[in-house]
Parts: structure tokens; sequence; C-alpha cells
């Protein structure tokens, strides 16, 4: 009775919500207000002083748009407390380490998820991108571009991503971008691929100029326009064509042509390159190797002039000994003597 009770009680804590931490706010702060977990104070003060050059600077991409007026940023301990401070029990996904809710103008961040440390900064910045895509586009936006637009802001390139989309591309998972319209899947494994596709299409729309031609960067502003014009009430797709020439399908195309060039063509000329390097490595160890064995000759010739010169006069000077006694008075010259041996530095 006692082991069911004992079950029955493990089973309602798994199943109950989790209970929210306390919260201190932060003095200070117009825009940024800001709350942290008992014990964060250090960690807060630094988030809130960075948040306002953050939304400056992404504020040059969004022009003519409304910005955000004050945004609450809540900082937590670990990720597993995200979901009890959300507002309005929202939730959160069980993979984050950081929460958006635009329309609030609230961001959640963690320091860390279990005994993964994650960089608060970067997460902040990522989440201000959100706050500041929603302010000015409202709900016009795309969840692919949210999500691209935030990474913008938030980071550089990164090798788990790029090893994401070259598994999608290798294996052809490229998913079609009506299914990242509104959601993202809930497991973070596809969650994953839908992030990373999202990320590196809105970096190829921002680095695209206005026309089809890869030396014409555009300078971001294509992007900008676009942007302003979705937050002006254009349309997705003829906003698109106002400032790329081609609707979002078309440009979609053309951005999956060209991650499949990067991720398919790019390894083989990294191959071609890692190729001429050994082959270059391979020529220097042969030519260090033909250099030492060139050295060791060199010296054994050396060995042997010195020692070729010791018998010579070793030779001599029993000649002469020989001459000396003659000369003496002896009938017969001595035997020969035995030869000295080698001198043992003529080996150095």
């Amino acid at each position: 009775m006692k082991a069911f009770i004992l079950a029955l009680a493990l089973v309602f804590a798994a199943v109950s919500p989790a209970r929210a931490v306390p919260l201190t706010p932060l003095p200070g702060g117009d825009r940024i207000v800001m709350s942290y977990e008992p014990g964060l104070e250090g960690p807060a003060a630094e988030l809130q002083a960075s948040a306002e050059d953050t939304l400056s600077r992404i504020a040059k991409d969004l022009p003519d748009l409304p910005l955000p007026r004050v945004v609450h940023i809540q900082l937590v301990r670990d990720a597993s407390s995200i979901a009890s401070v959300a507002p309005g029990n929202r939730g959160a996904p069980k993979y984050a380490v950081g929460v958006t809710y635009p329309d609030l103008g609230v961001v959640t961040v963690a320091m860390r998820r279990g005994a993964e440390i994650v960089d608060p900064r970067a997460t902040l910045d990522h989440e201000l991108g959100h706050v500041a895509l929603g302010a000015a586009l409202g709900d016009r936006a795309p969840h692919w571009l949210h999500e691209g637009f935030a990474y913008q802001h938030s980071a550089e390139w990164s090798m788990a991503r790029s090893e994401t989309l070259a598994g999608m591309v290798w294996m052809r998972g490229i998913i079609p971008i009506e299914q990242l319209d509104r959601s993202f899947p809930a497991e973070e494994s596809p969650a994953q691929r839908a992030y990373a596709e999202s990320y590196d299409f809105v970096n190829f729309l921002s680095r695209r100029g206005r026309w089809e031609d890869p030396a014409d960067d555009g300078d971001r502003w294509p992007f900008r326009r676009f942007l302003r014009e979705i937050g002006q009430g254009v349309a997705l797709d003829q906003a698109a064509k106002d400032q790329y020439g081609k609707n979002i399908h078309e440009l979609f195309g053309e951005w999956r042509d060209d991650v499949r060039d990067r991720y398919i063509m790019a390894p083989a000329a990294i191959i071609g390159v890692i190729a001429w390097v050994l082959v270059g490595v391979l020529l220097v160890l042969a030519w260090r190797r033909k250099r030492k064995l060139n050295r060791i000759r060199i010296a054994q010739w050396d060995f042997e002039e010195r020692l070729a010169d010791q018998r010579r006069r070793a030779e001599e000077a029993v000649q002469a000994e020989r001459l000396r006694l003659i000369i003496r008075g002896f009938e017969e010259p001595p035997p020969d003597p035995i030869e000295p041996p080698i001198d043992p530095k003529l080996w150095n």
C-alpha cells in the first residue's frame, strides 16, 4: 500500500506544473526592465546594460518601423525554470534556453541547461531580435523569418549548424518553406533542422542584392526595404518581388541551389585542397629525409678522410723511426710496430 501511495505521488509530481522560481526586480532601466533569480544580480546587470545597445543595432535593419517601447527580461539559473515563469502559463519548449513572447515584450533567458553552460548574452541578443521584429512587423512575419532574423543579430557561423545543413542536403531533407511558415516541430532534433534552414535562408536574403548576381551583396538594403514593406502592410510575395525581383518560392529555390553548391561541391574542392596539402607535406618530408641522408653521407666521408690521414701520419712516423735506427748503426731495421689505435676524436 505504501509503495502504491509513493508511486502515485511520483506520478502527480511528474505531471504537476513546475513551481515558479522567485524573481527579483533590478533597479534602473526605462525601456529595459530586468528581473532575476536570486543570486544572479551581477549577470542581470550586465545583460540589462547590453540590451539597449543590441536593440539600437537591430533597429538599423528596421528603418521607419516601430520599435519596442518596453522589454521585460527575466533571467533564470536553469532552462528547466523557463516554463514556470512564462506569462499566462504559455509554457516553453523543453530544449529552449531562451524564449520570447513578442506580443507582450517579455524575454526569458537561462544561464545553463542542466550541465551545459550557455552564453546568456548571445541568447538575449537572439531573443531581442524576436522582440524587435515583433514590434516592427506584428504578426505578418512567418516563423522562418522570425528565427532567421533573430539569428542574424546573435551569432555567426556555427559548426553544428553547418553539419545539420550538410546532412539535410546530402540526405535530401530540405524542408519545404510552406512547412516553416507558422510553426516549428516540438521535438528538438526536427526543430534544429528547421532552425538551421531558416537561419541560412534569411542569411541568404540579407546578403543578396537587388539582382541575381553573387557580386551584388546589396549592402543589406534590399533586405531592409523588404522588411519595411512587410511592416507597412505589403504582402510577403509582393515585397520580395519589389526588392529582389522574385517571389519567396523562387528565392527559396535559388537558396536551395546555393546551399547544394556549398555543401556538395565545396567538399569536393576541400578534398582537392587537402590532397594538394598532403602532397606538399610529403614533398617536404622527402626533402628533409634526403637532406638528412646527405648530412650522414658527408659525415661518413669526412670520417674516412680523417682516418686515412691518421694512418698516413702513423706510417710516416714508422718510416722515420726506421731511418733513425739505421743511421744509429743497426744492421737490420726493426720489425714494423703494431698499428696505433684510431683516435676516438675522429668520430666527432
